[in-house]
């Protein structure tokens, strides 16, 4: 087994940049570029309103054309993670609508709409049990581990692709989705890996946040 040690890719992030959302961002990962908005609380539909919490909505919508399967699929996840670190039960009889816009696949999209929807809840002020941190890593043809893959590292083929959710506290795993096989010792190293690597994206939103007010200071 060897690793490729790689870091995560660049990172940027430009917050509220939609004025009639109740949070956005425009988040970059390498050349993977997603839009996240929050809109809500909001007065839930009789049909989705719950009692003890709040009814989380999920919309992807691709780059181009209608949302297929793959886009329920990413939908169904990082409704997940969100069920996850919002803290629903102050709300009940709510809801809260969450759209990700994919802009441009560079690869690693659902790592990086989770961060991006991560940053858009921060944005939004909605309370939170903890934020969400998302990596994506992959297993070449000649079991190398590589972080954070590109699309081109993409298309050359891959054993397995992972992507791992961590919480902000203990870096407990909240999400893992696997594309492929892989021996659970390489399972267990790229989880590792991950893991180590989630610790980039926790300091890029402390940096986000401080940015954020440093300018409504100003």
């Amino acid at each position: 087994m060897e690793t490729e040690e790689k870091s995560i890719r660049a990172l940027k992030c430009e917050q509220s940049v939609l004025s009639r959302a109740d949070g956005s961002v425009m988040f970059s990962q390498g050349n993977t570029v997603v839009m996240a908005s929050v809109y809500g609380p909001l007065e839930a539909k009789i049909q989705k309103e719950l009692s003890d919490r709040m009814y989380i909505e999920l919309n992807y919508k691709p780059k181009i054309g209608m949302p297929g399967v793959a886009e329920r699929g990413k939908e169904k996840l990082i409704k997940t993670t969100c069920n996850h670190i919002i803290l629903t039960n102050l709300h009940p009889r709510t809801a809260v609508c969450i759209t990700v816009q994919e802009m441009q696949d560079g690869g690693t999209l659902l790592a990086a709409s989770i961060n991006a929807v991560c940053l858009a809840l921060l944005d939004s002020g909605l309370p939170l049990q903890c934020l969400v941190a998302a990596v994506t890593c992959l297993v070449d043809k000649k079991d190398r581990i590589v972080l954070d893959p590109c699309i081109n590292t993409v298309k050359e083929g891959y054993k397995a692709m992972c992507t791992f959710a961590f919480d902000s506290q203990k870096y407990n795993m909240i999400l893992s989705h696997c594309e492929g096989q892989v021996p659970y010792q390489l399972f267990q190293k790229a989880m590792e890996l991950c893991q180590k690597a989630s610790h980039v994206i926790f300091d890029f939103y402390r940096q986000a946040v401080l940015r954020k007010f440093s300018k409504e200071l100003l």
